[in-house]
């Protein structure tokens, strides 16, 4: 490896998290700037994480039956360890019920509840304890930029940080930068547009979300089970029973000013059920990210990971595990680079083909976003329709709310061909919706194995034509 191969992370979230960490440990010299604290780094509440991309990552997670357990899971009452990162649910299936709660299915539900809060100081401490500096309460505010406009002629060479409590900024160098600067993507947007990977996401790639953990009523008679209410106000809605003592539900609805604010979703529900009292434990909600990544998540000195990126899972807004898996694919490709003094398209390439391609995560996410694109106008009763026809069964929903975009086999086209067969409108939907879905995944399958300008090029033109045709 080089003498010196400086490399700067904006934004100490799951994924700039894990490629310092990874990068510390190869002896990469790597500095992380937060805007925010460490004692208030994540959400205050407890999120879904895929427990493929936290064992990935280093995280065993042990499970007995239903029950979390191990040196990293809290205890099973609220009382006791209160620094594991795991929730005691453990999350071994769900019931996902229609908007009308008329049918349901049981969907293996791959992923374990965690504490976002816990997690987020976690990560920081291990990403110090390899080595990699950690600097709170400054902000990356702006990149230096050399070379020309397109994406394999703009350089990043370096990053303006704001020391929020000095008040003062300076200017670093850096061979790497690492955009984890959330949705806003502070950085990847400073590039130009011509670069093809700049723009900013659009009203339309958000949902609104809201979720809070209440003290469980154990005297009220009330048996409602863990579920995932499916397709409810353009969105979903879950109740979950984190621990004896505390239950946790909320809500998300696509970020539209004509639907449902989900606290009023949330609130709603709460009141009809005894068993969720008014103490409030943490909670909170805002803007989800469940638009498709950038054309590309590189470019010369500069990755992109977290949601700057949008490795966020589109049927749930789930994100912290596709970001920490962005980390651990960034930090594999800039370590090769980092052994030759190489930070150009070329040398990070292979970030891209191991999102996009090898590990399916990229072209997953891509077939979900375009079906949610067509499917997300549906009522409430075509959904449930869907459900009680098993026209969307157990395998469908439980492939696509983990993330994975199944292609329609024989079988399942001629299912839905006869159980929609007296709803034509709701069939020719469907039929788009599959077939926009496929294209768009078989086409991320097919993106460039190694930095092409041209081919890239096609590609990218390609894949827009592709999703605007799925948008209204």
């Amino acid at each position: 490896m080089p003498d010196k191969f400086t490399v700067i992370v904006a934004g100490a979230g799951p994924g700039g998290c894990i490629f310092a960490r990874d990068l510390a440990k190869a002896g990469i010299d790597v500095t992380v700037y937060e805007k925010g604290d460490y004692d208030t780094i994540g959400h205050n509440w407890s999120d879904a994480m895929e427990r493929s991309a936290l064992e990935a990552t280093g995280f065993a997670a042990p499970f007995e039956g239903s029950i979390n357990t191990g040196p990293l899971a809290k205890s099973n009452d609220s009382t006791g360890n209160s620094t594991g990162i795991f929730e005691q649910h453990a999350y071994p299936h769900m019931e996902v019920w229609a908007p009308d709660y008329s049918s349901k299915k049981i969907v293996n539900f791959r992923y374990v509840t965690t504490d976002r809060r816990a997690l987020g100081k976690l990560l920081v401490d291990q990403a110090r304890q390899a080595g990699a500096n950690v600097f709170f309460k400054h902000e990356v505010v702006d990149v230096l930029l050399a070379g020309g406009k397109t994406l394999g002629d703009i350089e990043v060479k370096g990053v303006v940080v704001k020391d929020m409590d000095a008040g003062e900024t300076k200017t670093l160098q850096a061979d790497i930068v690492a955009d984890d600067t959330g949705f806003n993507a502070i950085l990847r947007t400073k590039l130009p547009l011509s670069t093809g990977i700049a723009g900013k996401f659009s009203n339309e790639e958000f949902a609104m979300v809201h979720r809070t953990v209440r003290k469980r009523n154990k005297d009220a008679i009330d048996p409602v089970a863990d579920h995932y209410r499916y397709g409810y106000s353009t969105g979903y809605q879950w109740i979950q029973y984190l621990n004896k003592d505390e239950i946790d539900t909320g809500a998300g609805v696509r970020y539209d000013p004509k639907n449902p604010d989900p606290k009023d979703i949330v609130q709603e529900f709460i009141s009809r059920h005894p068993c969720i009292s008014d103490e409030v434990i943490r909670g909170g909600g805002g803007l989800c990210l469940v638009g498709r990544s950038p054309a590309s998540l590189v470019a010369k000195g500069l990755v992109v990971m977290g949601d700057a990126a949008s490795q966020t899972i589109p049927m749930t807004g789930c994100g912290a595990g596709g970001a920490m898996m962005g980390g651990k694919f960034a930090a594999e490709t800039v370590i090769a680079a980092a052994s030759t003094g190489k930070n150009d398209c070329a040398a990070l390439w292979e970030y891209n083909w191991k999102w996009f391609v090898d590990s399916k995560r990229g072209a997953n996410y891509a077939a979900l976003t375009a079906l949610r694109n067509i499917l997300q106008d549906l009522t409430h009763d075509d959904i449930s329709f869907l459900f009680r026809k098993d026209i969307l069964n157990d395998a469908m929903l439980t492939d696509s709310i983990n993330g994975i975009f199944t292609l329609p086999d024989l079988p399942t086209m001629l299912k839905t061909l006869v159980g929609g067969i007296n709803r034509p409108g709701l069939l020719l939907k469907l039929n788009a919706a599959t077939t926009a879905g496929t294209k768009i995944f078989k086409h991320y399958l097919a993106y460039p194995p190694k930095w092409d300008a041209a081919r890239f090029e096609d590609w990218k033109a390609k894949s827009d034509r592709l999703f605007a045709a799925t948008v209204k």
